[in-house]
């Protein structure tokens, strides 16, 4: 299913940045895309299912899970982090940070697992080899 990614940051995700990237509970805040319960009833999976979020800049495995605020239809919305790093615009145009905001992204289920951050890190430059 097609989506635009929007990404940025969160709470949880900077409680969980103050506690450590290589807790669980960095992984549980950050390795996850928020969507619309509509989104998750087209593409049959369930909130904590896994899905893999590919866009023209690389691809990545995270949990997903209902947003908690509603989100514009075919919108998803992954924290600013490793995990939403591997599928933003990596080209800054000038600007030293890179492009966060309005990516397209393909949004498939998948049994692949989500990686932790040390092990996200080790393959980080091997786009489509996770």
């Amino acid at each position: 299913m097609m989506a635009i990614l929007n990404t940025g940051r969160t709470i949880w995700q900077g409680q969980a940045i103050e506690s450590g990237k290589d807790l669980k509970m960095y992984v549980d805040a950050a390795a996850i895309a928020e969507m619309n319960p509509e989104m998750m009833s087209e593409l049959g999976i369930k909130e904590g299912d896994n899905v893999k979020v590919i866009s023209e800049y690389g691809d990545v495995v995270v949990k997903a899970v209902k947003t908690r605020e509603t989100l514009p239809e075919g919108m998803i919305y992954i924290p600013m982090g490793p995990w939403a790093n591997r599928v933003v615009k990596p080209n800054t145009d000038s600007t030293a940070t890179p492009s966060f905001k309005n990516i397209p992204v393909e949004v498939i289920p998948t049994d692949e697992e989500v990686l932790d951050m040390p092990t996200l890190m080790k393959v980080y430059g091997k786009v489509g080899q996770i």
